[in-house]
């Protein structure tokens, strides 16, 4: 294989839900930068601008609403000539339902209803239009392996999509199809960091990381050219972080905040 070849995705025909924003549309710009042929997909109309921005085209879809996701696959897999050749399952929330003692169980029920069911959906309508060779990357998070108090809802929810990618590797791998699920760090969008505190939310997080780096969304986008591509082919059933070390173990930033400097 071409040292070159084996990581280009031109000319590939990838579907990108979540693909309006943050991680989603850092992923979906880079891709179209390097030749891909990009549908990405969210739930208001006007993603459809944001598109434009970006070289790619538009469809509207709600992950959690069963018929719009058949009916947005279908019209994905339409505007790329019939088929699929890369699906990347990006749309997600994080609802902040509570600890568990003081749990909000809608916010809970809709986490999954999201996270876990809406991608399920996902799968199910998107490997209709998919053949031998194709790619799911799956959208996950460290928080799914490593867990904090408050998270419960969020955490669940990604523990439940890890479980899921492997499930559907096993299941999907006979047909010549790979499913890996990517699990971003500490990434600099709106659904992780609130306008209002965002600067102290940051420097704060910074010590959870061993590198002390907040990632931008378009820094995600060539790990997910690589899950694309066929330089990884050997890949499936993977659960890849990409968080700086977050889930590696304590950082010495972290541990000189709680007990101090040593000598």
């Amino acid at each position: 294989m071409n040292p070159e070849s084996a990581f280009s995705v031109a000319g590939k025909k990838i579907v990108i839900t979540g693909g309006t924003a943050g991680i989603g549309l850092g992923v979906a710009g880079h891709l179209a930068a390097a030749q891909a042929k990009v549908v990405i997909t969210g739930r208001r109309a006007s993603g459809g601008q944001i598109a434009q921005q970006i070289d790619a085209q538009f469809v509207q879809m709600d992950v959690s609403d069963d018929a719009s996701v058949v009916a947005g696959m279908a019209d994905a897999a339409h505007l790329l000539g019939g088929a699929i050749d890369v699906l990347i399952l990006n749309a997600g929330v994080g609802l902040d339902a509570g600890s568990v003692d003081g749990l909000d169980l809608e916010k809970f029920k809709r986490t999954f209803d999201v996270n876990v069911f809406g991608l399920a959906g996902c799968i199910k309508a998107g490997v209709k239009y998919m053949e031998s060779g194709g790619s799911i990357i799956i959208t996950s998070s460290p928080a799914g392996t490593v867990f904090m108090a408050g998270l419960s809802a969020y955490s669940s929810s990604k523990a439940a999509v890890n479980a899921l990618t492997r499930v559907c590797a096993v299941e999907l791998g006979p047909g010549g199809i790979r499913v890996n699920a990517v699990l971003p760090g500490i990434v600099e969008t709106e659904m992780a960091f609130a306008p209002d505190g965002k600067d102290s939310e940051i420097e704060m997080i910074r010590t959870l990381t061993q590198t002390g780096v907040v990632r931008q969304p378009s820094e995600m986008g060539p790990v997910y050219q690589f899950l694309a591509s066929d330089a990884s082919k050997p890949f499936t059933g993977g659960l890849l972080g990409c968080d700086d070390g977050l889930s590696a173990g304590y950082s010495n930033n972290l541990l000189e905040r709680a007990f101090g400097k040593s000598d």
